[in-house]
């Protein structure tokens, strides 16, 4: 077989900061989007670059951006952020809206997909039209390197493009598919695939925390909520001896960011106004009357105290807004503040309920952190802190709370190994053929190979459910394929992978068994010759990283192959 160049499928391979002129993180968000950067040299000091974004209605600068992006009526990209919201207000006032394509909230779709394919659509705001999610992914990550690029240009450096790393933040509970889409729709928008890095976003917090927290020492052991607009994202780890990270409680959480809040709050509003479309109409009609009232309440949203006792929430009513009133309104709208804080019922009872049931399972931790968006909230943090189970054990939040995650993901891409092991979320296998056995094998599974009898479709486990994997420990497995006749010499090789939560170790399971889920495919590249006759693979797939990283190698040669996971 001809050498093969090498190509990585995670670039996690690679963990020496001298590869890189830049590491910059990515962090698209569920409300609001951004990145953040450090040279080789900044970075062995941990200082970081937030990037800048300048909003419609305010002079400040802030470091993330809505997650908004615009296409036009032919589905080609107008605009992103702050920009998009501007452009959408014209459209709006040309009454030409409706022929473009606006999305908002667009990441929390991958959270509720669980089989997730680079055709997989997302449905525009307003619920008429449908777009690829890639599209509206890879164009974001697009508009997001570019700014990266014009702020290093501004600063007079020099750089190579090929000498930049890409950290993309995802939650920890995402599925695998969905990790894979993105670093799909990163490659969509020009980054070459082994640049690209995810960071799973709780870690990103923890790696940040431990830099800067000098509470978090050897032996430690920490719970990261990482609220954000749409998720509650969970890890627990311990801090080794050597300084290292291990996962001691695997990911979880839900859906339970501050987008309930917000749909707290959009209800209430409708109620008030005795119109259950009132927002929705607002939005059609001034959209910059929308976003200022959404961002009325976001600020409020933020200072809200336990304290009932001060005076109620007073909220300007935008004067168009009171159209669409099916009753008698006044200038402002004023909310006790216990009617406020139960906006944040649901929320805040799910995010306790999280954390019992994981200290309930790890049994105690030192320390919980609070990062994300949505831990900018005081009344939500107070509301952690003071919870009676939580009482022994210190609850924290850094100041820059709503950027730990961006910085972090810096830190992350400097030592993408920092996190030593971690705990597997699902049995993961391939579908294999064994020598059928009439006494455990179901008939209907018997097949003839060879003038055998085999046994189709078994499952065969390469890690259970909640196993501890170290960062570079490998599960392998073997196969041979066959390709004497030549339309066969430059056939791809394909394996799937599958996942399961409920196979037990010893249990005989099947690939089309209810609750098994083919993820994607491991497709080996035949070399430029072509396979030889006989093929004999050897698969090393790696569970304990961030995401799912896989090498095929030529058994006999020891020669590897070009191997892609294709999601389907």
């Amino acid at each position: 077989m001809a050498t093969q160049e090498k190509l990585p499928v995670n670039i996690s391979e690679c963990t020496s900061t001298n590869c890189w002129d830049y590491i910059v993180a990515f962090d698209i968000g569920t409300s609001n989007s951004g990145y953040a950067y450090s040279d080789r040299k900044q970075i062995k000091e941990n200082k970081i670059y937030l990037n800048e974004w300048t909003g419609n209605f305010s002079h400040d600068k802030t470091a993330k951006a809505p997650s908004i992006v615009l296409f036009n009526e032919d589905r080609s990209f107008n605009s992103f952020g702050y920009e998009a919201e501007r452009n959408y207000a014209r459209m709006v006032q040309d009454k030409i809206h409706q022929k473009c394509y606006r999305f908002r909230n667009f990441k929390m779709r991958l959270y509720h997909e669980m089989h997730i394919s680079e055709t997989f659509e997302i449905q525009e705001e307003g619920g008429k039209r449908r777009m690829p999610a890639i599209d509206i992914f890879a164009h974001t990550i697009r508009v997001l390197k570019c700014h990266f690029e014009k702020a290093i240009e501004r600063r007079g450096s020099e750089y190579k493009a090929e000498n930049v790393l890409h950290v993309l933040t995802v939650p920890a509970i995402w599925s695998e598919s969905a990790k894979e889409f993105m670093k799909k729709a990163a490659i969509k928008a020009e980054i070459a695939e082994h640049q690209i890095l995810l960071a799973l976003e709780p870690e990103a917090a923890a790696l940040y925390c431990r830099t800067f927290t000098p509470v978090l020492k050897p032996g430690s052991k920490y719970m990261v909520l990482d609220m954000g607009g749409g998720t509650i994202d969970t890890v627990v780890h311990k801090i080794m001896e050597d300084e290292t990270i291990v996962e001691v409680y695997k990911a979880s959480g839900g859906d339970w960011g501050g987008t309930i809040v917000d749909a707290q709050f959009k209800a209430f509003v409708n109620e008030f106004f005795k119109n259950e479309h009132c927002i929705d109409e607002l939005w059609e009609l001034a959209p910059r009357d929308a976003l200022e009232f959404e961002r009325d309440f976001e600020a409020k949203k933020r200072q809200i105290s336990c304290d009932t006792s001060l005076d109620d929430i007073r909220l300007q009513i935008p004067y168009r807004l009171k159209m669409f009133a099916n009753t008698e309104v006044q200038e402002h709208i004023y909310v006790y503040q216990p009617q406020f804080q139960g906006f944040f019922k649901t929320a805040k009872e799910e995010i306790i309920r999280i954390i019992e049931n994981i200290i309930a399972e790890v049994e105690s931790v030192d320390i919980i952190l609070l990062v994300g968006g949505f831990s900018c909230s005081a009344f939500l943090r107070d509301e952690i802190k003071k919870h009676p189970a939580f009482s022994t054990i210190q609850v924290k939040s850094p100041a820059e709370r709503s950027t730990v995650v961006l910085r972090g993901a810096v830190i992350f891409g400097k030592n993408p190994c920092a996190v030593s092991a971690r705990i597997v979320r699902y049995t993961y296998g391939v579908g294999i053929l064994k020598t059928f056995d009439r006494k455990k094998h179901p008939k209907q599974k018997q097949t003839i190979i060879d003038g055998k009898k085999m046994c189709k479709h078994v499952f065969h486990v390469l890690v259970y459910k909640d196993e501890l994997l170290k960062y570079n420990e490998e599960r392998t497995f073997k196969g041979v394929s066959h390709h004497r006749n030549k339309n066969r010499k430059f056939v791809k090789i394909t394996i799937e992978l599958y996942q399961a939560k409920k196979i037990t170790d010893g249990e005989l399971a099947f690939v089309t068994d209810d609750g098994v889920m083919c993820i994607g495919r491991i497709v080996c590249t035949p070399p430029e010759n072509g396979w030889p006759d006989i093929v004999e693979l050897t698969t090393k797939i790696y569970f304990g990283q961030a995401s799912i990283r896989i090498e095929n190698y030529d058994t006999g040669t020891k020669e590897q192959i070009n191997t892609s996971f294709e999601i389907y």
